[in-house]
């Protein structure tokens, strides 16, 4: 899930278009920044059978890659997060250890499983609250321990809208680094935007993209992540 970044051949590519065609980025978001509200927001609590829909995009082309539901099958020992498409294709499900902390991340090109877990956002939902993370995480299968590295801050409310609604939003940013199943890689940081809905219980939306380094006998190169955002358009 990561596409290398060359300029000449994204140049030569652009070239073959045909007249009048060109790849056309996804739509921003429709936002509007609010006041916070009174008090400290009540974010809605998870139960059996709750569930998101989600339109998934490519925001460098802004293709609709699937529609993909999540539903709470599980609460003890584990939040558990069954994840599949519209098609019908089943997708790594999601843990957590209590409602905003992850254990198991599916949404990357390979699942996180977390030796400790991992904040969606921080206890406190004021601005400027932020929360950190250093901790391991292993592969589905795999015995090896790889290191990871998270800061999360709470940075506005924010009123969005997307196919399900509009909705006041708290905007949590996050900045990732951690040591990638790749060893060619030397470094790797990933950049998330959540905006979670408290009513919701769950983001309405949510942004993930990653820069990567490696180096080899010919020296260094750079490359890129995919650009990903999820739109919420349905929930109950």
């Amino acid at each position: 899930m990561h596409m290398q970044f060359d300029r000449r051949k994204l140049l030569v590519t652009l070239l073959a278009l045909p007249a009048g065609c060109a790849i056309q980025p996804l739509r921003d978001l429709k936002i509007e920044a609010i006041a916070p509200p009174p008090g400290v927001p009540s974010i809605r609590q998870p139960a059996l059978g709750q569930s998101w829909t989600y339109q998934k995009f490519n925001i460098y082309n802004g293709e609709r890659l699937a529609v993909e539901r999540e539903e709470v099958i599980a609460l003890s020992p584990r939040i558990v997060i069954r994840r599949q498409t519209e098609t019908g294709q089943v997708l790594p499900e999601e843990q957590q250890a209590k409602w905003g902390h992850v254990l198991r991340e599916p949404v990357w090109d390979y699942v996180l499983n977390l030796e400790q877990p991992l904040a969606h956002w921080p206890e406190t939902l004021a601005l400027g609250a932020t929360a950190m993370l250093n901790t391991h995480y292993l592969m589905d299968g795999g015995s090896y321990r790889y290191w990871i590295n998270v800061h999360a801050r709470v940075m506005a409310w924010e009123r969005i809208q997307v196919p399900a609604g509009s909705f006041n939003t708290l905007r949590i940013e996050k900045f990732i680094r951690l040591q990638h199943q790749d060893f060619g890689r030397v470094e790797t940081i990933r950049r998330e935007v959540l905006w979670l809905a408290p009513e919701v219980g769950r983001w309405v939306a949510r942004e993930t993209r990653g820069d990567f380094k490696t180096t080899g006998l010919q020296g260094d190169s750079y490359g890129r992540e995919d650009y990903l955002r999820w739109e919420l358009s349905a929930w109950q």
